[in-house]
């Protein structure tokens, strides 16, 4: 009996799906776009000649705003590369000074370990 029930109520749910399905496509076949836009009337509207420049539409002002823009930016990077440049110089200084005192440093120590085998190939 329960068999029954889930098939009909399957069947059902089919139907409604089948029938929603049917009436969306009927009404999209009825439904006609209601814009209609004539563009050869727009185009009789605005002439222009033949000199005239389709393209441009930005203004003269803002151009010089996006300039003042681009001037600060690389102004910028430019300061911070300098820095970047001074520490990198800087680091580069310390690392090469430690490595003269580490020769140093080495030849102290080679000295001194000629000295001790000079000691021991005496006795």
């Amino acid at each position: 009996m329960k068999k029954f029930f889930y098939i009909v109520g399957a069947g059902l749910i089919v139907g409604v799906m089948a029938a929603i399905v049917a009436y969306l496509l009927s009404n999209k076949k009825k439904k006609k776009c209601k814009v209609f836009h004539d563009y050869k009337k727009s185009d009789d509207d605005k002439t222009y000649t033949a000199n005239e420049s389709l393209i441009k539409t930005a203004p003269i002002q803002e151009e010089f705003e996006y300039g003042d823009i681009k001037s600060s930016a690389v102004g910028s990077m430019y300061s911070r590369h300098e820095g970047a440049a001074t520490v990198i110089k800087d680091s580069v200084d310390i690392i090469s000074e430690n490595v003269k005192v580490f020769e140093n440093t080495n030849n102290e120590i080679d000295e001194v370990s000629a000295e001790l085998d000079k000691m021991l190939s005496e006795d």
